[in-house]
């Protein structure tokens, strides 16, 4: 399992050949850390935090306790826990000790965690027992009988229920002294291998999950080192509770140079300001709807933030006139980035260039990754002119986890993913957005498919027909409208629909917080609803206030 599935040996042998891969993994730059400065602080999440040493041991304990609890080479352990200091670790010690790593959203619930543990066949999973009043452990008893793969749930925390593991009893426990370090040799995966799985969180349906090696995700974590001259005296922030996309700099660029990682359990804008004063955050990870809070917050002038060199904005689009307020009222350089979960190439701003450059566009390729716009039959189209942007390059996915026959129509003969957004280049080869060629609505950068919703409505007792569309947000980006034929006189209410959906264990960044009723749909044909239109109006009505 460990080979990438759409990499030849050739392939693996070229990029090494020509540099563009380095034979080093993630756990290496960890190792290094340790050895180079010990007592260094390599993350914190305010509660706690480890130097580069105990990191070191914390990590060789983790990997050396999953393989006494039977996890053989490319199990895969899920990880659904808010930012904490265990969070990086986790995928480090999963490394060494040949697991696949899969992180998650804190925010699914027992819907979307059903399909993921299900189908990637986890054998294992690391969560909070309780955060912010949710029962995770509980959501794992309701899904365990139907999880036959499932044998470990490890919880993070001061204690565990029965049931369960104890993460920090594993990591206190002295494995080295009882077990042979070496047995991790030869289980230790290579920079080449597959060792880590990303969910799409189904932005086209159903989640899938592509396969990343250390090589890969290294070389994109490198381009943010170079871009923003990273040394070991930058201060990393992960303020995005993402599990992937928007702190992969924390992840992936971080230890490359020995740079200090800490991470915001859950964002709130003054929170944020405080750990950005407490820690002196050089770089601050971010998605749109988290700037625009800190922007909308009045109290900002109360923190010091002067630390702050740049501001990373991924994952969703970015209003030009939100990061110039940013830059304005919380100083730094806002740069935007462009990529998508299950594509994994480098575009964004840099620091040099000029404002029109980072509020406009999305910037220009990096590190060997290319991009081509094509029309409907695939041709690449006229420079001005709107096309579908597709992508290739050496720090991109090698494909969807247990799922070749996904691999095989996603991706071209020669290695291009179609990335389902519409662009154009300007005149200096930058990158601009044009809009989604779907329907896709993200919200405060979480991807919500419409059909989804729209299967669980179906189901409610007084809905005939249900229509979901994206509402401009000025936070949040989008969120989500229900258009609703409603099956009787009486109508139905949004808290009528809002708790039935959150009945069948619906994530609740995806359940509507707008309701339209009307007597029927605008068509495209017989069976089309025209959501266009409903967008536009939905838009309209927000326009003019009502």
């Amino acid at each position: 399992m460990a080979r990438p599935a759409r990499l030849t040996e050739k392939m693996i042998s070229d990029y090494l050949r020509r540099g563009v891969w380095q034979p080093f993994s993630l756990s290496d730059h960890w190792e290094r850390n340790a050895n180079r400065n010990p007592e260094g602080v390599a993350v914190s999440d305010g509660a706690r935090a480890l130097s580069w040493q105990e990191a070191k041991v914390w990590t060789d304990r983790l990997a050396l306790a999953l393989v006494q609890l039977g996890l053989k080479r490319d199990d895969l352990l899920a990880i659904q826990l808010p930012n904490s200091v265990e969070l990086p670790l986790i995928r480090v010690a999963c490394e060494k000790a040949g697991i696949l790593s899969l992180p998650l959203p804190r925010t699914l619930r027992q819907a979307e965690m059903g399909q993921c543990l299900g189908f990637t066949q986890a054998a294992a999973v690391v969560l909070p027992w309780i955060f912010r009043d949710f029962d995770y452990f509980g959501m794992m008893g309701e899904l365990r009988e139907r999880l036959p793969h499932l044998r470990h749930i490890l919880i993070a925390g001061d204690k565990a229920p029965a049931g369960a593991l104890l993460l920090d009893e594993l990591v206190r426990h002295p494995w080295e002294k009882k077990t042979d370090p070496t047995v991790l040799e030869a289980r230790r995966y290579k920079a080449t291998e597959v060792s880590l799985i990303n969910s799409t969180t189904g932005s086209t349906g159903p989640p899938k999950f592509a396969e990343y090696t250390a090589a890969a995700r290294l070389l994109y974590g490198h381009s943010y080192v170079d871009m923003l001259g990273l040394t070991e005296h930058d201060v990393l922030a992960a303020l995005s509770p993402a599990a992937g996309g928007p702190n992969i700099p924390v992840y992936f660029a971080a230890p490359q140079v020995g740079a200090k990682i800490v991470l915001l359990s859950h964002f709130e804008p003054e929170a944020a300001f405080d750990l950005i004063q407490r820690e002196r955050v050089t770089v601050a990870c971010v998605v749109p709807a988290l700037l625009a809070m800190m922007v909308r917050c009045t109290n900002y002038d109360r923190y010091d933030l002067s630390s702050i060199r740049y501001w990373v904005s991924v994952s969703a689009p970015l209003g030009s006139n939100l990061a110039r307020e940013a830059e304005e009222k919380l100083g730094g350089i806002v740069l935007n980035t462009y990529g998508a979960v299950d594509w994994g190439g480098v575009v964004f701003t840099a620091p040099e260039d000029p404002p029109e450059v980072r509020y406009f566009t999305v910037g220009r390729p990096r590190v060997d990754t290319e991009v081509r716009l094509v029309d409907e039959k695939a041709r690449v189209v006229a420079k001005g002119e709107s096309g579908e942007i597709q992508g290739r390059g050496q720090s991109c996915s090698s494909g969807y986890y247990r799922n070749q026959e996904a691999s095989a129509h996603a991706w071209t003969s020669d290695g291009w993913l179609p990335l389902g957004d519409l662009g154009q280049w300007d005149e200096k080869g930058n990158l601009i957005l044009v809009g989604r060629k779907d329907e896709l609505i993200i919200r405060g950068g979480q991807n919500i498919q419409p059909a989804e919703i729209e299967d669980h409505l179906a189901a409610h007792p007084k809905v005939k027909q249900a229509a979901i569309v994206g509402m401009p947000d000025p936070v949040m980006g989008q969120k989500v409208c229900a258009y609703v034929v409603p099956a009787a006189a009486d109508g139905v209410r949004l808290e009528e629909i809002v708790s039935f959906l959150r009945s069948r264990r619906l994530a609740p960044y995806k359940l509507p917080e707008r309701l339209e009723l009307v007597e029927k749909f605008p068509m495209v044909s017989d069976t089309k609803i025209n959501k266009r239109i409903l967008a536009a109006e939905i838009a309209g009505k927000l326009g003019k206030g009502s």
